[in-house]
């Protein structure tokens, strides 16, 4: 190679004969190409084209300018042979001739003569032979995240592994003898044994077959020699001093400080933490290593180690078609949704809605129709929100009925959504739908479900309501009117807040106009929630799989459905009985302690209840009690308990609505999930979705636009560390 040639040359995507490489959209369908002894495809650096290169890990090479021979197996000869990789049109012989496989392994060697010895050894070479597995159609982003060539001299290749070594030790052993897997994995070692015992170092020799340094205090005699073992690839300690005749204090610790040291020791903090911000794991770092790392290098760090942990945001994108067609052939009936952006033949991810048959037809069989919508905010390098319809089972449980990923919050994604849930659900009788009022949700609520009811979670309300009315009276009154289920006491808390601050009411009127009170609530979903705790607890239930890339995210969520409704059919195998635990402590709880109330009976099923000063008109035949517990909870009220225990009846259950019977409840999880292969096994039923690597990588944002938010927030906050120091 001429000694002219830059790096940027170096990684262009070129043939041995320099011509350029095929466009990989030009391949008509869909390959897993395996590459042997170093390669890996990626887009050529700074290129506006999407071309894949077969780039080289120029580190294992031990000759000087060496002449590259790519080749595959010719599979319709008698004997083996391999063919030239070297042309357009060869390149096309290799995928005509592996259409029917949809796989080829392509191997790469330096020396012809020996071609076919070194490649029939490849089988048992474990050693140099990588697992990368990209689709020939897999198309990143134009802008990387990270540079091709990164500042710590390892970019290369760690950007494209997705290998990062964890150090677990506080302070790792490095002796002679030592051996490590590459000369990346050395270097990476030697930078964290310096960084933790305080040392710097510089390069008296370094290339692909051996490495020697020694201390950067030039009158210490520490140094240490290491070279590869006889399959040119391991890297093993053949001399060290290894005690410092200097005095050291940290002389190089942010120069051995990379970004891939960093996304190292923090993979275990942000797995048992979970989210932790760039400032912290800086200060971490400072505290633990004694390193003072610079923002950025911090916050890229631990963008690579979400990579290393949960996978490539990018990647997540590719298999969305072939997921959804999974989805819909193993689970018939299912509502599976995708939203792209089309931006002239090309398609941008906007939207994923997932509401499978088990989940949405079970629940239209043995829930309450009563839903909670929510949405929490996705973690990791793209910005958006998981918004989930969450239901609940006869024993109070939370019951997922559908989830999305969407852009954002806003009336055109949760209008997507709700018309997403309507072809899942219908509208079944007595519907309601409860949320936090977020942002077009309301109006999005107006379009799809305009006749059913909307419930405001209090919580919320009030936060609202007291940042403007304060006080004792205020919270007494207002919380009285929510909780009461008759209107006439809720109106007369609503008096009592109007005769002192007339505003307050004009407040609530104008801001909170959706249903609030139980005093309004409808007869039909049986339950009384005033808060909307479940979509709470469904973000709290998935936890940390808001890290996860999108198609992960979706398909763990599915994976621990599988593994809740498992739970709960083994669960209620246990039950005795006809209701579920839940209505039977609440009945237990009624029943004690009714001396108090005294039953004037007008009928065998007919009575009027009095407790204190009040009295409440009880019918057990048609389960009504005029304190309206009992309607709207599905569940007698005390007043009827007080008319039961006095009939002397010892059947409770037949007074308890059906949604809280064990049989209803088997039904809600009676659909069992179909089952999906691993996603290396989706062949043939995703047509290409993309034809640049934004469309991609990008996923619901233009041109990387989420990426370029959460880079520019980290210069934010990096200028705000720095005017901090």
């Amino acid at each position: 190679m001429d000694n002219d040639v830059d790096m940027a040359e170096l990684y262009k995507p070129r043939w041995e004969n320099m011509a350029e490489s095929p466009i990989i959209e030009q391949v008509p369908s869909k390959y897993k190409l395996k590459l042997k002894y170093g390669g890996y495809f990626r887009p050529a650096k700074n290129s506006c084209r999407k071309i894949y290169v077969l780039a080289l890990k120029i580190l294992y090479i031990s000759k000087s300018n060496p002449v590259f021979s790519t080749v595959f197996v010719d599979k319709n000869a008698t004997r083996q042979s391999f063919i030239d990789l070297d042309s357009d049109d060869n390149f096309m012989v290799m995928l005509s001739m592996y259409e029917k496989e949809k796989e080829v392994t392509i191997y790469m060697t330096t020396d012809n003569s020996s071609r076919t010895i070194e490649l029939q050894k490849s089988a048992q070479d474990k050693v140099v032979e990588t697992d990368d597995e990209d689709e020939s159609d897999y198309c990143p982003s134009e802008e990387s995240y990270h540079s091709h060539l990164s500042s710590d001299g390892e970019g290369a290749m760690l950007n494209y592994e997705g290998e990062t070594d964890s150090f677990n030790q506080k302070c790792p052993t490095i002796k002679v003898n030592s051996k490590f897997t590459n000369a990346v994995a050395f270097k990476r070692a030697l930078n964290h044994h310096a960084i933790t015992n305080e040392y710097d170092y510089f390069l008296v020799k370094s290339d692909p077959t051996r490495f020697i340094a020694r201390c950067r205090n030039m009158e210490c005699d520490w140094r240490i020699h290491a070279s590869t073992m006889q399959d040119e690839i391991t890297f093993e300690v053949k001399t060290m001093v290894e005690a410092h005749s200097c005095t050291r204090s940290n002389k190089g610790g942010n120069n051995r400080a990379t970004q891939g040291w960093v996304a190292g020791i923090v993979s275990d903090k942000l797995k048992s933490d979970g989210d932790v911000t760039p400032a912290e794991l800086r200060k971490w770092i400072l505290k633990i290593y004694n390193v003072d790392v610079p923002y950025l290098k911090v916050f890229r760090g631990k963008e690579q180690a979400y990579t290393d942990i949960y996978g490539k945001w990018e990647d997540s994108f590719i298999k969305m078609d072939d997921f959804k067609a999974e989805l819909l052939n193993k689970n018939p009936g299912s509502v599976v949704e995708i939203d792209f952006e089309k931006k002239g033949d090309k398609k941008h991810f906007k939207r994923f809605f997932i509401s499978l048959a088990a989940c949405s037809k079970e629940f239209l069989a043995g829930c309450r129709p009563y839903i909670g919508l929510d949405a929490c905010h996705l973690k990791g390098k793209y910005n958006g929100v998981l918004a989930a319809a969450t239901g609940i089972d006869g024993n109070n449980s939370i019951f997922p009925v559908a989830y999305s990923v969407l852009e954002s919050e806003n009336t055109a994604s949760w209008t997507w959504f709700l018309e997403s849930l309507k072809r899942a659900i219908g509208t079944p009788d007595g519907l309601v739908i409860s949320s936090d009022m977020q942002k077009g949700l309301e109006v999005a609520i107006m379009h799809v479900y305009p006749n059913v009811e909307h419930r405001e979670c209090i919580r919320h309300l009030y936060s609202n309501f007291k940042k403007h009315f304060r006080g004792d009276f205020f919270y007494s009154n207002l919380w009285g009117a929510v909780l009461t289920y008759h209107s006439s006491e809720h109106d007369r808390f609503m008096k009592q807040i109007a005769g002192l601050r007339e505003n307050a009411i004009t407040y609530l009127t104008q801001n909170h106009n959706k249903i609030w009170s139980r005093s309004k609530f409808g007869t039909i979903s049986k339950c009384d929630y005033i808060t909307n705790n479940i979509s709470e607890a469904f973000n709290s239930w998935i936890g940390k799989l808001r890290y996860k890339p999108v198609l992960d995210l979706v398909d763990s969520i599915r994976e621990k459905m599988i593994k809740r409704f498992d739970k709960k059919r083994r669960i209620v195998k246990k039950w005795n009985g006809t209701l579920v635990p839940k209505a039977k402590s609440y009945l237990n709880q009624i029943s004690k302690n009714l001396g108090e109330y005294k039953v004037s009976r007008t009928s065998d099923t007919q009575a009027e209840v009095t407790y204190k000063t009040k009295r409440y008109e009880v019918n057990l035949l048609e389960r009504k009690c005029s304190c309206r517990v009992w309607q709207v909870k599905g569940l007698p009220s005390v007043h009827a308990a007080a008319l039961i225990a006095f009939t002397r009846d010892s059947d409770w259950d037949k007074y308890v609505d059906p949604y809280f019977s064990i049989e209803k409840f088997k039904e809600a999880y009676a659909l069992d999930f179909g089952t999906i292969s691993g996603k290396d096994q989706w062949f043939g039923h995703r047509e290409k979705t993309c034809n640049n690597a934004s469309s991609q990588s990008s996923g619901q944002y233009e041109t990387s636009q989420a990426h370029n938010n959460k880079r520019r927030r980290g210069k934010k906050r990096k200028a705000h560390e720095n005017g901090a120091d």
